[in-house]
Order: C-alpha cells, then structure tokens, then sequence
C-alpha cells in the first residue's frame, strides 16, 4: 500500500467534513422549495396534475441527499481518526524494530518478536479498513450525485410540464429553476470533495 500522508489526510477529510455539511445545508433549502412547488401544484389542481409527482420526486431525493451527508460526514471523520490511529501505530512498529535492532545480544531479544508481530497486524487491519471506508467514502459521494443528476433532469420535466399550467406558469417555471440551481450548488461540494479524496 502507498504512504499515507496523513497530515493531508486529515485536512482533507475535514475539508469533506465541511463540504458536506454545506451540501447538507442546501439539501435542506432543496427540500422547503419541494414542498413550496407542491403547494402552487396543489393550488394549480388539474392544470399541474403532471407536477404532483414531480414535487414528491424532489423532496424524496433532497432527503435522501440529506441522510448521505450525514453518512459521508461520519465516515470522513471516521477516515481521518484512523490515520492518526495508523500514523501512531506506524510510529511504535519503528520504535520496536529500532529496539530489537539494538538489543543484538539482549537475552530476552525474541521476546520482542510476537509483540511486533502483533503490532503489525493491527496496521495491516487498520489499513484494510482505511481502504474500505475510502472506497464506501467516493461510493456515497458519486451516489449524491446520482440525485443531483435526477433532479437536473426533472427540472427539465417540470418546465415542460410548467408550460401548460396557464397562470402559475411562473411560478412553477422559477421554482424549477431555483431547484436546479440547488442541485448544481450540491453537485460542486460533491465534485470538490471526490477531488480533494483523490489527491491523497
């Protein structure tokens, strides 16, 4: 496995940490304007009938969006907890193999052995872990921008649909637009954390 830098590690995950709290933030502000354009559907009755649908569509997404913030975030502090744990644990396997080394005629040397070996496979595991939660880590994140890429193509949906529902026209059209913006706003945390994970 390659070095860890774990100070970059560390300050990546937080940066993620932050990242996904602030797409968190517009998840919420995603969810209020579903709701917002399933309250002029509602009031547009028959006219945006195709809309109702729609509106549940984005609230469901914006939640789900919501729950995998608050994952990811557990996990990049998770990911940045185990490279301290795999930095001091790296630091006493040198400290160890310095002792033994030095300890060329101690009578007591080979009992050294097992407890390095021990030690070694408590890095080893913890490096197995860090490999899967890093992994489940940009999983999460490409899965948020799934969401964000379904709601793109909703938006579109919803302008069409829009079109025909005479005087909240308007007001479906921007609510439309302002649901877009969102989910482009959540797409670029995204896309900055997945870059910020793949330079470590």
């Amino acid at each position: 496995m390659a070095k860890i830098d774990h100070t970059q590690l560390t300050i990546a995950a937080a940066s993620v940490a932050a990242e996904l709290h602030h797409a968190e933030q517009t998840a919420r502000r995603l969810t209020i304007s579903a709701k917002n354009a399933a309250a002029i559907v509602l009031r547009a009755g028959s006219q945006a009938a195709g809309l109702s649908v729609i509106s549940s569509f984005y609230d469901e997404l914006a939640n789900k969006t919501i729950s995998l913030a608050r994952v990811i975030n557990a996990t990049a502090v998770e990911l940045s907890s185990l490279t301290v744990y795999e930095w001091r644990t790296s630091t006493a396997i040198t400290h160890i193999t310095k002792a033994y080394e030095c300890a060329d005629k101690a009578a007591y040397r080979d009992s050294i052995k097992p407890f390095l070996s021990n030690v070694n496979s408590l890095l080893a595991e913890t490096s197995k872990r860090f490999q899967t939660l890093l992994k489940d880590l940009n999983e999460k994140l490409e899965e948020v921008q799934r969401h964000m890429r379904a709601i793109d193509v909703i938006a579109v949906t919803s302008r069409l649909e829009a079109q025909r529902t005479g005087e909240f026209r308007d007001g479906l059209m921007q609510m439309a637009t302002d649901i877009q913006a969102q989910a482009n706003e959540i797409k670029g945390h995204v896309a900055r954390s997945t870059v910020l994970l793949n330079h470590c």
